[in-house]
């Protein structure tokens, strides 16, 4: 038997997983995101739906029925969207990665908090509260952070679309 996966099919499933990652981390690991690692979730987000719409437009199963010009409209919004929402992931990522590495500072709220507060036995319980997650010390797998990760896979994720629209190319010509 020959089973063909398309491309996107591909990144949908990659993407999915990624996310479900995250939040196993978050929700059964108990790992509280910081500010960035929430943002870094979004581009996801749309590459998954972005994925979603240039697999149904590709398959051969799914009958789409639309005029020519509105189906390459979308097929080539689709493929600009995952592009587009890849490099904007990994930018937050190697943004990300730098803060946790000190190479910049943060503009954000993902920094060193402990410093504003005053701990003391009165008030430790209160401002155990307010301090979020922060940078200085991120959870790591094999000496890698998870936005050195998130650097690799939106690299990856761009790899795929790079060679998927070089494969159509060479196929319509």
């Amino acid at each position: 038997m020959n089973i063909r996966i398309s491309i996107p099919s591909i990144i949908v499933i990659y993407s999915t997983l990624v996310i479900a990652s995250a939040y196993f981390i978050e929700y059964v690991l108990g790992y509280e995101p910081c500010e960035l690692c929430l943002i870094q979730r979004y581009p996801y987000y749309l590459i998954i739906l972005s994925s979603i719409t240039l697999s149904a437009l590709k398959s051969e199963t799914i009958p789409i029925t639309l005029p020519l010009f509105i189906f390459n409209r979308v097929y080539t919004g689709a493929y600009v969207a995952i592009t587009v929402a890849a490099l904007t992931g990994f930018l937050f990522a190697t943004y990300h990665f730098g803060v946790e590495n000190n190479y910049w500072q943060n503009l954000s709220g993902c920094s060193d908090q402990l410093s504003g507060i005053e701990l003391n036995a009165t008030n430790l319980l209160e401002d155990i509260n307010q301090i979020m997650p922060n940078c200085s010390d991120p959870l790591k797998f094999f000496g890698l952070s998870l936005s050195g990760y998130n650097v690799i896979s939106n690299i990856f994720i761009l790899g795929l679309i790079i060679f998927d629209i070089k494969n159509n190319k060479k196929n319509n010509n």
